[in-house]
């Protein structure tokens, strides 16, 4: 894995907006993630994972902002993140499933996301956490 990569600004603006989208869409009892993602065109879009009563069925925070995105034509990331919140002041910082890693990648694998703790956030590309990415491509 290549060096951690320290964040900007903007990456800790996104992270209080993953935090932002936590609480105001909190339900107890909920295993609540918020994620923010923000466009190579610095749009911030925001998503909350939504609970189904069959697991395959959830919809995790980071696929929720990127349908957001998606949904508004955009379709470049530049960073994501996601936020465990207990609706009271606590979060943690989340590193994406495997589901979500394969669906960032499929965008761009240079994609930033933010990960570590919130007292120690990092920034590495998709492509250190998805190595070996299965490509759909006949080409090899």
């Amino acid at each position: 894995m290549k060096l951690k990569t320290k964040l900007s600004e903007e990456d800790f603006e996104l992270i209080k907006a993953a935090k932002e989208t936590a609480d105001r869409l909190h339900v107890d009892d909920v295993h609540e993630v918020a994620a923010a993602l923000r466009t190579k065109s610095k749009k911030i879009f925001t998503g909350i994972h939504i609970d189904a009563s069959v697991g395959y069925a959830d919809v995790c925070g980071e696929i929720a902002a990127i349908c957001c995105a998606v949904s508004q034509g955009f379709r470049e990331f530049e960073t994501i993140v996601a936020v465990w919140g207990d609706g009271k002041g606590t979060y943690k910082l989340l590193s994406p499933c495997g589901r979500c890693r394969e669906v960032i990648s499929d965008f761009s694998k240079d994609t930033w996301v933010i990960v570590g703790s919130i007292d120690h956030p990092y920034k590495v590309k998709v492509s250190e956490l998805l190595p070996l990415k299965f490509n759909h491509s006949r080409e090899h």
